[in-house]
């Protein structure tokens, strides 16, 4: 092939028109592929987001759920009769008081 039918081949193929327009789009391309690396990006951040707030929530759950097993075993626990079982249990001379309790009455208030 002679030098001109290349270059008629080549323009009646179109190639210098691609190659102008690869050529002049070649930043708009790039800002798209950016675009596109950013997009996802963000669903993976935003599915991490998502897995660990469901992992918190379950989390929360349980605590909330030991929470009230551990309040309703300290209610149980300072019940007087259960205090004095425990008490006797242990073998402690201590025991609930069958006197009411007494006032003290300070008359002098001098810390000399």
């Amino acid at each position: 092939m002679t030098t001109r039918r290349k270059i008629r081949a080549g323009i009646l193929d179109g190639e210098p028109v691609l190659k102008n327009l690869v050529e002049r789009q070649l930043y708009f391309i790039l800002f798209l592929f950016a675009l596109v690396i950013i997009y996802i990006s963000l669903h993976y951040a935003v599915g991490q987001t998502l897995v660990e707030g469901r992992r918190l929530e379950r989390e929360l759950k349980s605590l909330r759920a030991e929470y009230t097993t551990c309040t309703t075993e300290l209610l149980f626990l300072s019940k007087r009769e259960e205090v004095s079982r425990r008490l006797h249990l242990f073998g402690s001379k201590v025991h609930a008081p069958t006197a009411p309790p007494k006032r003290i009455v300070m008359e002098d208030y001098s810390y000399e």
